[in-house]
């Protein structure tokens, strides 16, 4: 029996415009405070069809990784005129919070708005006439794991929507949100609590509590505050997607030949191709497509390292 797991590459196979870098342009077009923020407190490329190095900067290709990269010690620095001036004759109670409220404006602008760019991007996607000629042989009885949002799958292969899993949801109107984020652990941008260094005298630890107490700004680690919450918001947690799942995976227990089309194989949904060669058989052969050369040899490596010993790396029109 057969699994195919699909990634933006077979959409993008297709002819389907659904590229992170067209999803950038999208924002530049129609967001682009957000987009703007990504250039700032990122390092993402300002995009320019006309300059192609701006087109393949990585970390517009590895989107969901770069969600990551928020450097936050940016953001507050650069807002810092949000902070109140305790000794001014104007300041009032209320200016205690100025800057966590414009750090709450951003992280705004970084998930709710751009979330709801995504979903807007994703469903205005256009599906062109299918071309033969990029048709890949595929099994329409088989099961199928997609990490796409579309149904390409349907489009062009009429494929049931009863044989695919969408891990991160399809495309609607009604959906609120598409799943869409990193992978690093919220958690681990927390700072840890200052400690006192070791053996200092009753004296000297009293002035270093001292100094703590003096360095502390109410207003500022509000807004730090906002910030860090940032990283949750963007966290994709796969472990409970997976969990979410369960029945899915339990019943590919007589799979044994699993195509992955079209993913890059990023290091935040390695998660989920663990949990694929723990659930199919042992004895299953994997063929994974690449289309950068550079790919060819990586692809190999990353599925090796899961534990998949029978790999294949082709070209999707080697399918």
């Amino acid at each position: 029996m057969k699994l195919y797991v699909i990634g933006n590459g077979f959409d993008v196979h297709h002819g389907l415009d659904t590229r992170y870098t067209s999803f950038g342009l999208y924002l530049k077009n129609n967001y682009w405070e957000t987009y703007e923020l990504l250039l700032d407190y990122y390092g993402f490329a300002d995009l320019d069809p006309d300059f192609p190095t701006t087109m393949s900067d990585p970390l517009w290709s590895e989107f969901e990784t770069s969600m990551s990269l928020l450097d936050k010690d940016s953001v507050l620095e650069a807002n810092m005129d949000a902070m109140p001036n305790y000794s001014s004759d104007d300041f009032r109670d209320r200016d205690r919070y100025t800057l966590e409220i414009e750090m709450e404006r951003i992280l705004g602008l970084l998930t709710t708005e751009l979330y709801k760019a995504f979903k807007e991007f994703i469903l205005a996607v256009q599906f062109p006439q299918f071309d033969h000629s990029r048709s890949v042989n595929i099994d329409r009885d088989a099961v199928y794991l997609t990490f796409n949002y579309t149904d390409t799958l349907s489009q062009y292969y009429a494929i049931p929507d009863k044989n695919v899993l969408f891990i991160h949801g399809k495309a609607d109107e009604h959906i609120d949100e598409l799943i869409l984020g990193h992978g690093v652990d919220p958690e681990s941008f927390k700072e840890k609590p200052a400690e006192p260094p070791s053996g200092l005298s009753d004296e000297d630890l009293e002035r270093w509590m001292e100094y703590q107490s003096d360095q502390y700004d109410y207003s500022f680690e509000r807004g730090k505050d906002a910030v860090n919450q940032y990283f949750s918001a963007t966290f994709k947690g796969t472990d409970q997607i997976i969990k979410n799942n369960e029945d899915f995976f339990a019943k590919l227990g007589n799979i044994d030949e699993v195509y992955v089309l079209g993913h890059s194989l990023a290091d935040v949904d390695l998660p989920y191709f663990k949990k694929l060669e723990q659930s199919v058989r042992p004895d299953a052969k994997w063929v994974v497509t690449f289309y950068d050369p550079d790919d060819e040899k990586v692809h190999g490596e990353t599925l090796t390292g899961l534990g998949i010993a029978n790999v294949a790396v082709v070209r999707m029109e080697q399918i």
